[in-house]
């Protein structure tokens, strides 16, 4: 499963409002239960927020990953967030609030079936080698569409 698959391009939001990460985390939620109507919100945020709380999803400068399983999740859906201002992340080791170190600009924020423990790391996998490639950073912060966001995703993924 290509990671690219899991994603519909009404799910890529270009200009996130929030600026900080509970906020965030209601906003792309919102847009999650938009497009697939049979995910629980309430449950969504529950168990993102419980993951969040054992361990910040924030994988490295400006870029964070919150994923959770939920009981109303039947198939992995995606959601991606961009901002260019940046949202204040709360990043763990001793960066200053609203310094450059806590901002995050990219959300990739994903909600998984419970009990299916092999595909959620295979897809975690899957984002992991996405983010590693830095022009797909600077593709989604300078993209004008989310048809250009996912074109480079399928780029990314055939190499």
């Amino acid at each position: 499963m290509m990671f690219s698959s899991l994603l519909k391009p009404e799910n890529i939001i270009l200009e996130l409002e929030s600026t900080e990460k509970d906020v965030l985390f209601a906003e792309m939620v919102e847009n999650i239960v938009t497009t697939h109507p049979s995910v629980n919100r309430s449950e969504a945020l529950a168990a993102l927020t419980e993951r969040e709380n054992k361990m910040n999803t924030c994988i490295k400068s400006g870029i964070a990953v919150p994923h959770a399983s939920c009981a109303s999740v039947t198939y992995p859906v995606v959601s991606i967030g961009i901002s260019r201002g940046g949202i204040d992340y709360e990043v763990e080791g001793g960066a200053a609030p609203d310094s450059k170190e806590s901002l995050v600009h990219l959300v990739i924020m994903i909600l998984f079936e419970q009990g299916n423990t092999e595909r959620h790391l295979h897809i975690l996998a899957e984002c992991a080698h996405i983010l590693q490639t830095p022009a797909f950073y600077q593709t989604a912060l300078t993209a004008g569409s989310a048809s250009e966001i996912i074109e480079k995703l399928r780029r990314i993924e055939e190499v």
